[in-house]
């Protein structure tokens, strides 16, 4: 039996197809969005001394913003989509009108992504 050189070449490239992932993807096959700012990372930043323009330069524009009177409240929402676990977080800045940082927290992100897999 006479394989083709073309037959031979898309049999011998499959399992490299079917290997190349996503930048997204994770090697254990997760799916991760948005900006994952760590524990260690959100504790370095401090507040009444970082500036808007410096955590904009460390995380990129936030997913959301609200304005509350004079203060801004930026959000940086995460997802992950685990194997075994997932994870869903919104990290929050507020700032007061002079741009420095007044509070920093994390809580759940916004109820509503979408993405059957992570609930809506």
């Amino acid at each position: 039996m006479r394989i083709s050189a073309l037959a031979l070449a898309a049999v011998l490239a499959a399992p490299l197809a079917l290997s190349v992932a996503p930048a997204h993807a994770n090697p254990f096959g997760g799916v991760k969005s948005g900006v994952e700012i760590t524990d260690k990372t959100l504790e370095a930043i401090e507040v009444g001394k970082a500036t808007k323009d410096q955590i904009q330069d460390a995380f990129g524009a936030p997913t959301r913003r609200e304005q509350l009177g004079d203060e801004q409240v930026w959000y940086y929402d995460y997802a992950k989509i685990g194997h075994f676990k997932n994870k869903q977080e919104s990290t929050v800045f507020e700032f007061g009108k002079d741009g420095v940082l007044k509070k920093k927290s994390r809580g759940a992100a916004p109820a509503k992504t979408g993405n059957p897999f992570l609930g809506g």
